[in-house]
């Protein structure tokens, strides 16, 4: 659809949108309301002032007391990043910003890129959400393009395993990050006008980033506005770019130009702002918002096939990137007491991005573009039965137009459409006791819009089918037992199923920035998961405890896996061979696979945190986190680019409004890279945070907040990472910044 056949449509949606909304969420007795608590305060206030004036004033002196409350930790493997940890640990990129949560990993491609790995799934396993709704970039296409958000304007970050997840399809079946922001306003600011702003520098890249954002509202409407910008320079490593001999091993050739204490071409910049608008009444609110963000960033250097001889011997890849955000929702808290809350979304999502040459000053002439329109719609319903049943059921429906053109097209356009219902129930069977379950169906229709795939090298064009049809089925269940106060025991179950995804179907063509030809499997089946968890919680006064392992049978794992041969790009026509004589004209073949594999894993902390009568406070924190996977087919070998063990350490201070935290994290190598892939070896990190929350009023705060990360100046290589060999993460870096809300 184009753009302005869009504007109309959403120009006819949005006012019956808007007039339904008004009848059920809003009515006159609201501002009457409204009206009588402002007459009863400045009554209030008038009578105060009165009585005060009467009163001898005088010194009122108020002894000390310190309250101290503990609560359970949630059952479920729930992780959720706000405040002043979310504004401390802020970075460039989703990955970068999430690293440190326990079974989280960074999925680096270069500093302008990372994408989160939960439990070693990534890609299309792994849903990232905006408001309840998918982000709908092309992350899950490939490794080498970003989330399209900038993790600044996030309110808060919730990242969601196990059961739970499947009220978000199938490609949540490795888990759910859901970024949470304010651009749909939910309530009334306070004083009618309330905002938050933000900047940060880091030294290494000198990335500056800044954002600003507004929240004002009057009676039953409320409005916001945010903007964002930032911009870096090439990001500074310790050594050699270029792994030479991991290249040697795996390609079988002599590597081209390497650069030293740099990363040539990974600058990037960005920006982007939003609007929204809100009607609040008692009964909920009803809203919509529009998103745009512009992003420009580098591949790194080492790409076969784009070197430029006359220059500096490597390439100049460029990936230009826009997303254009079109969200409606409304929440109608009923008066029915079985049915308390339905809470409705629709949103349009339309993408695009090219890859470009920078020495090509003609933009039009793009190595490859490829566009991602989206609609998803979701409805849930919460229904409860007295105290002892709360549950939700809803649906979700996805409409999706993939399009890719260009000269390294290696995916065809197709649509896809899918339609899934779902429910969850929370049984309480004691105070202590209850008792999750959720089920899941979901249809989904794969239609490829040619009729034959024409694959490079290949003579004869491979016929594709009018369309592929899914169905898809999940269920879950999950035990949660206080066994002690502060202490839970939980069991957690689940059977979930994934459709294939349209690179893992069509793919047949150079794809670059992953350096490799991909081939896809029409006969590819859902991959089936039996997930199996047990985890342990404790919160006490001085000390608290978490730890859970988990065990995970997935059936046709799709997987992309090295075949071991290459394309070489020189010959015309092009073709594959055993070998490769010259790293810049070939590529090594990848096709996707789908085999048996098992994953068994862990996560655990403990934190220290006792009372000694000192001013200053302080923790303790032990943690770790792992995670194995292999075929079950031994020659298969062991499941390619999963994190390694992490096990570390965290020392911190807390005293009036200073804090600080001294981070040390291990990562052992990673021996077990699957079939013709390398090895990463280990490595020591330390980090260091430091802050100040100066609070001027309730509404007032500052935080002043500095970073040091990588302080021994490491070289480290991330082994989730296509890009491993030829971009090791940032060296020794400084971050300052500061957060302000008023």
């Amino acid at each position: 659809m184009t753009q302005r056949g869009f504007n109309a449509d959403f120009a006819n949606v949005s006012p019956l949108f808007f007039s339904v909304g008004y009848y059920f969420f809003f009515n006159p007795v609201f501002a009457n309301d409204q009206n009588t608590q402002k007459e009863s305060v400045t009554e209030s206030q008038s009578n105060a002032a009165h009585s005060a004036s009467d009163i001898p004033q005088a010194p009122v002196k108020f002894e000390t007391i310190t309250i101290e409350a503990t609560s359970s930790a949630p059952a479920d493997p729930v992780q959720k990043l706000e405040g002043q940890e979310l504004r401390v640990r802020t970075g460039e990129t989703l990955g970068k910003t999430l690293e440190r949560e326990l079974g989280v990993s960074n999925l680096s491609y270069g500093p302008g890129v990372g994408q989160p790995v939960i439990r070693g799934l990534s890609g299309p396993r792994v849903r990232v959400m905006q408001n309840g709704i998918g982000a709908h970039d092309l992350s899950a296409l490939s490794p080498d393009l970003g989330v399209a958000f900038d993790t600044m304007l996030a309110d808060s970050i919730t990242v969601l395993r196990g059961p739970a997840t499947l009220r978000y399809g199938g490609n949540a079946i490795g888990g759910m990050i859901d970024i949470k922001h304010q651009r749909i306003p939910e309530k009334i600011p306070l004083n009618g006008l309330t905002g938050r702003t933000g900047f940060s520098y880091n030294h290494n890249s000198a990335d500056k980033a800044g954002m600003i954002s507004f929240d004002a509202g009057k009676g039953m409407f409320a409005f916001h506005v945010d903007y964002f910008k930032r911009a870096s320079n090439n990001t500074h490593i310790p050594g050699a770019a270029l792994d030479e001999d991991a290249i040697r091993q795996q390609f079988q050739v002599e590597p081209s130009a390497n650069s030293n204490n740099v990363i040539q071409n990974s600058s990037s910049n960005s920006q982007g702002g939003s609007v929204g608008v809100s009607m609040i009444g008692r009964h909920g609110h009803i809203g919509g918002s529009y998103h745009q963000m512009v992003r420009n960033y580098g591949i790194p250097p080492g790409v076969p096939g784009h070197s430029d001889a006359e220059t500096t011997g490597q390439e100049t890849i460029r990936i230009e990137m826009s997303q254009r955000r079109y969200d409606l929702e409304g929440l109608w808290k009923t008066y029915w007491p079985s049915l308390p809350r339905i809470n409705a979304k629709l949103s349009y999502i339309d993408y695009d991005h090219k890859d470009f040459d920078r020495s090509v000053t003609d933009r039009s002439a793009s190595l490859t573009r490829f566009k991602n329109s989206v609609w998803e719609s979701r409805l849930e319903m919460n229904h409860q039965r007295g105290e002892w049943l709360d549950g939700t059921f809803g649906m979700q429906w996805q409409n999706r137009s993939f399009e890719a053109t260009g000269i390294e097209t290696f995916t065809p356009a197709t649509d896809v459409d899918s339609l899934g219902f779902f429910i969850t129930e929370t049984v309480f069977i004691t105070d202590r006791l209850n008792f999750e379950m959720g089920a899941r169906i979901e249809h989904q229709t794969t239609k490829p819009k040619r009729n034959e795939l024409i694959i490079s090298g290949v003579s004869a064009p491979l016929p594709l089918p009018n369309a592929l049809n899914y169905l898809t089925y999940s269920l879950a269940a999950s035990l949660n037992y206080e066994i002690l106060p502060q202490t839970t025991l939980f069991l957690n179950w689940q059977r979930a199923q994934r459709a294939p995804d349209v690179q893992e179907l069509f793919a047949s063509g150079p794809h670059f920035a992953t350096r490799s030809f991909e081939i896809g499997r029409l006969d590819l089946d859902p991959e089936q998961t039996n997930h199996y968890e047990l985890g342990f919680r404790y919160t006490g006064t001085q000390v608290s405890l978490r730890a859970n392992g988990y065990y995970k049978s997935i059936q046709d794992f799709i997987y992309l896996e090295n075949q071991g041969t290459f394309f070489n790009l020189a010959p015309d026509p092009p073709r594959f061979q055993l070998a490769c004589a010259d790293l810049s004209n070939c590529l090594p073949v990848f096709g996707y696979q789908a085999n048996n594999a098992n994953f068994a894993g862990y996560e655990a902390d403990i934190t220290a945190h006792p009372r000694l009568g000192l001013p200053v406070n302080f923790h303790v924190t032990l943690f770790s986190d792992y995670v194995r996977g292999w075929f079950q087919n031994e020659s298969i070998g062991d499941v390619p680019r999963l994190p390694p063990l992490r096990f570390g350490s965290e020392i911190g201070f807390q005293w009036a409004q200073w804090r600080t935290g001294l981070r040390y994290t291990q990562a052992l190598a990673q021996n077990k890279p699957g079939n013709l892939e390398t090895n990463t070896s280990g490595y020591h990190r330390l980090d260091l945070d430091l802050s100040y929350d100066l609070k001027m009023s309730d509404n007032r705060k500052i935080l002043f907040f500095a970073k040091l990360s990588n302080m021994t100046n490491t070289t480290i290589r991330n082994s989730t990472s296509f890009l491993r060999n030829f971009a090791p993460e940032a060296g020794f870096s400084a971050v300052v910044g500061m957060s302000a809300t008023f």
